[in-house]
């Protein structure tokens, strides 16, 4: 049943001042085993638990009048029944609200259960899994649950297990080869490399690398967003690509995000790095607690001091948004989630939102969270979020 007439409303109201007739009970009854939803609803309106604690909220309601709107609204007819008159009237200052929008109320909570419910079946928090393609062309696709070991190149096996994907400590003596490895939308992963480095890899991203790094350098190519934990190695240098950037790095922790390439983030952890525009002499050196931005419509590179945690809270399960803008909020809900997110007033990608939620969270409980302290509402439909006033 999907609409909600005042005569289900008028029902209620009845059974709980207790002047059902038995015609109207079985209609009551029937409603109710019709839908479990119907039974959810009818269970949290009558209990006590929710007369009481509903009853908290509109303790300053005047009863008396509360119970005259009962009567002339709902056509109640007191009865041989109706002797508890002031436990009725704390009913009736329950049910004003409910009456008032004409049952919206339980269209209202019917929707919104109903919505949360397709938003969990529906929405799932990403996972690890990752797509690893060989220079052979050859491609598996994994999962940190998957215990196995895969052939990547000639001679060498990596371990795949909840750890990620591990690579063994080899040196190039040759020709070096190249993995790629492919995180999709709604997905994450982690690649130990054959130096000992450690990159966690985001949604939406992808990783190239040597199967062995060589003997002189380190070197590796990033598109979307990583955290580096890089190897200690004062013989070979170790540097990570990302569009127009080399970032040259010396034994340290630190996060690379591409996601927007008009602007590339880096952000440093501990240790030291340098970056430079590719074919420059030029490099710019990053302490620790700074993000090098650089804007690429500018051609200029921004050096500040900032709280990392926000920046690489993401490898450790969490979202944490200080003051950002909505627009960059439903981003990363977009690429987690994999959903598509459409905002119906351009002016609403301009809300700042603080919150520190986990990112394996039921989507439905973060869009409740943002809703509750800025004035944005969210529908779904299919895989597409709807950001609306």
């Amino acid at each position: 049943m999907k609409h909600y007439d005042e005569n289900i409303i008028q029902l209620i109201q009845l059974y709980l001042v207790g002047d059902l007739s038995e015609e109207e009970k079985v209609k009551l009854e029937e409603w109710v085993r019709r839908d479990p939803l119907h039974e959810k609803l009818f269970k949290e309106i009558c209990s006590e638990k929710s007369v009481a604690s509903n009853f908290g909220i509109y303790e300053n309601v005047n009863k008396d009048l509360a119970w005259e709107k009962v009567v002339s609204k709902g056509n109640i007819k007191l009865g041989h029944k109706s002797r508890r008159l002031g436990w009725y009237k704390v009913v009736a200052a329950v049910m004003v609200p409910v009456m008032v929008i004409a049952g919206g109320y339980f269209i209202k909570e019917m929707k919104q259960d109903t919505l949360q419910k397709d938003m969990e079946m529906a929405i799932k928090p990403g996972k690890s899994k990752a797509i690893l393609r060989m220079g052979d062309n050859r491609v598996f696709e994994v999962t940190q649950d998957q215990e196995i070991q895969l052939d990547v190149a000639e001679g060498v096996a990596v371990v795949n297990s909840s750890s990620g994907m591990v690579y063994p400590e080899l040196v190039a003596k040759g020709k070096i080869e190249y993995n790629v490895l492919e995180v999709p939308r709604g997905g994450e992963y982690t690649v130990t490399l054959s130096d000992g480095t450690v990159v966690y890899l985001n949604s939406g991203s992808k990783l190239r690398y040597p199967v062995a790094f060589g003997e002189e350098h380190r070197e590796v190519f990033l598109s979307g967003e990583g955290y580096f934990e890089v190897a200690k190695d004062s013989v070979r240098p170790f540097s990570v690509n990302v569009d127009k950037l080399k970032i040259r790095v010396y034994g340290t922790s630190f996060n690379v995000n591409t996601y927007n390439l008009e602007k590339i983030q880096t952000v440093l952890v501990e240790g030291v790095i340098g970056i430079q525009y590719v074919n420059s002499d030029i490099e710019y050196t990053v302490k620790p607690g700074q993000l090098a931005l650089y804007d690429q419509v500018k051609d200029t590179m921004e050096i500040r001091d900032v709280d990392v945690l926000p920046y690489v809270a993401w490898k450790d399960h969490e979202f944490m948004f200080e003051d950002e803008s909505l627009e960059n909020i439903m981003s990363k809900l977009s690429l987690w989630y994999d959903v598509d997110v459409f905002f119906q007033t351009a002016s609403l990608k301009d809300l700042h939102f603080t919150g520190h939620l986990g990112r394996y969270e039921d989507i439905s409980r973060i869009l409740n969270a943002i809703a509750e302290v800025t004035r944005v509402k969210f529908s779904m439909k299919e895989r597409t979020i709807v950001v609306m006033e």
